[in-house]
């Protein structure tokens, strides 16, 4: 069975699609299958596989969270034609409604789960690109993962965001969850020439789990236009190893 996990931050611009790609290559390029799923209506994780969103309206998060589905699961994860073992379940503009009509449903917060059971076996990772908001989508995520990595940005408002969205994982591994356990921190964005940025760091590192430290890097950005991950692109990149390393914290997890 695989092991879930989300990357989450209701803050957005924190880096969370550009964590969960990044992870999810540095996983298949070591020979895991693995799954990302686009939680987010924006479909950022989508576009940086370089998926285009029309491509798929017919098939994905969509077709299997809409009530009284019928559609297969499986017809609705792609291959990312750059790296081998990786796959996606893309995301569309449309997911924003069927939020709405989550709520309304009875065990909303165990849609997803339900809805991936049927492909848990075929994926050794499942990486949950969660959206910039604590949603009913975000609770779905939590609730059926093993595990969770928080990307913040290191300034003080997304340092100050912490404290709630700690004390939604709380909840939800108190009333839902059990299992739920969160890795760590990626403090990301971070401008070593920047005195707000290194003062926010050692308050992170004081009171959280930091896992690894992205510098903000023109690389990334490049990537993301051409659907390609730094892990891809640059190896031997800070930030590629970076993600490596976290990637091997999560084969560790899953050994356990």
């Amino acid at each position: 069975m695989a092991e879930k996990t989300s990357i989450v931050n209701q803050k957005g611009g924190v880096a969370k699609t550009t964590s969960t790609h990044n992870i999810g290559v540095a996983l298949a390029k070591i020979g895991y299958k693995v799954l990302v799923v686009d939680l987010d209506s924006q479909a950022s994780l989508t576009y940086s596989v370089g998926i285009d969103p029309l491509s798929v309206e017919d098939k994905n998060i969509v077709s299997i969270l809409t009530a009284k589905s019928t559609v297969d699961i499986k017809e609705c994860i792609y291959q990312v034609k750059t790296v081998e073992n990786l796959y996606i379940l893309p995301s569309i503009i449309d997911l924003a409604q069927i939020e709405l009509e989550m709520f309304a449903r009875s065990s909303r917060e165990k849609i997803l789960e339900r809805a991936l059971l049927p492909i848990e076996d075929d994926f050794d990772f499942i990486l949950i690109d969660c959206p910039p908001q604590l949603s009913v989508l975000t609770i779905n995520a939590l609730s059926c993962s093993d595990s969770v990595i928080i990307p913040v940005k290191t300034d003080e408002l997304a340092f100050r965001g912490l404290t709630q969205l700690e004390d939604t994982i709380e909840e939800i591994k108190e009333l839902i969850n059990p299992k739920l356990e969160v890795i760590g921190v990626i403090a990301t964005m971070f401008e070593k020439i920047s005195t707000e940025d290194k003062r926010v760091l050692k308050k992170l590192e004081e009171r959280e789990q930091v896992i690894g430290i992205i510098k903000k890097t023109v690389e990334v950005k490049k990537g993301i236009t051409k659907g390609i991950s730094i892990v891809e692109a640059q190896e031997t990149n800070e930030v590629s190893l970076v993600y490596k390393e976290v990637a091997k914290k999560l084969i560790t997890k899953s050994e356990v």
